[in-house]
């Protein structure tokens, strides 16, 4: 498959790194995806894409959504999920039987919109997908009857990734002067029953999003998703891929932002 239409030329010929990530706690996962993209702006980070999990089930908030009767934090407590906010906007979500992954690559100044990314981002994963056997589509964006809310998968925006008019991944993007940060779940399974006690408007969610288990009647395992992950965005942005890890200045500021961003109450639940 050759590369996407409308893919940017500049980085054609480039090597991105491949970091497939241990599990960690949302904190942290917000930290090195943030840590990422300021590595991409100050020209000390190689273009990566980041694929990962999650130690815990955690909720994540966009970063300027409020989190008043948005999210059930009786219900957090009870079941023991924490909840984190990103550095990327967008509506809340349930992280749990997922994939998640990031893409930190550096940007032109002023050369593109975040749309026009937005959009061939998603058809690097619209490739991915057709590796696992799942034929999806790219949104034009809906307007569902009834309020959308603060639920990630209860709409979606131009671009996004959907099957038979379902969500399927739900993504969110940052741009800093000189990067941009794009991350996303794509879902593997879809538990009804804890995005309902979550998220006052869980109760709707069944019609508007879609798991890889319901389209397959399989659960993916993860080799395989990386894989198709991979060949994904190789086809499309014409990138090679190379394993890697974090560098020794990459993990001093994913710590340093975990202490004074990620990990402290006044960013998570700030209005």
């Amino acid at each position: 498959m050759g590369e996407v239409a409308g893919t940017p030329t500049w980085f054609q010929s480039s090597r991105w790194r491949l970091l497939v990530d241990e599990p960690r706690d949302g904190p942290t996962n917000m930290a090195v995806d943030e840590a990422l993209a300021l590595g991409c702006d100050g020209g000390w980070s190689s273009p990566t894409l980041r694929v990962y999990r999650w130690a815990l089930p955690t909720v994540s908030l966009g970063v300027n959504q409020s989190i008043e009767g948005e999210v059930n934090l009786t219900a957090c407590r009870e079941r023991r999920i924490p909840v984190v906010r990103r550095p990327t906007g967008g509506r809340a979500l349930l992280h749990h039987r997922e994939l998640t992954y990031s893409l930190a690559i550096p940007i032109l100044r002023g050369s593109r919109s975040v749309l026009d990314d937005y959009r061939w981002i998603s058809q690097c994963l619209l490739l991915a997908l057709r590796r696992l056997g799942v034929e999806a589509t790219l949104s034009r964006g809906d307007h569902p009857k009834g309020e959308a809310g603060g639920l990630c998968f209860l709409s979606s925006t131009r671009y996004e990734v959907t099957v038979n008019g379902r969500k399927l991944i739900g993504s969110a993007q940052r741009r800093l002067s000189g990067a941009l940060l794009q991350h996303g779940s794509l879902l593997i399974e879809l538990e009804h029953a804890a995005w309902n006690a979550l998220f006052p408007q869980g109760r709707d969610l069944e019609a508007r999003a879609t798991a890889l288990r319901l389209l397959l009647g399989r659960s993916p395992g993860w080799e395989e998703l990386v894989d198709a992950l991979r060949a994904g965005f190789e086809a499309g942005a014409a990138v090679t891929l190379d394993p890697g890890g974090l560098t020794a200045k990459e993990e001093s500021v994913v710590q340093e932002l975990v202490v004074k961003r990620y990990g402290t109450a006044d960013w998570t639940l700030r209005r």
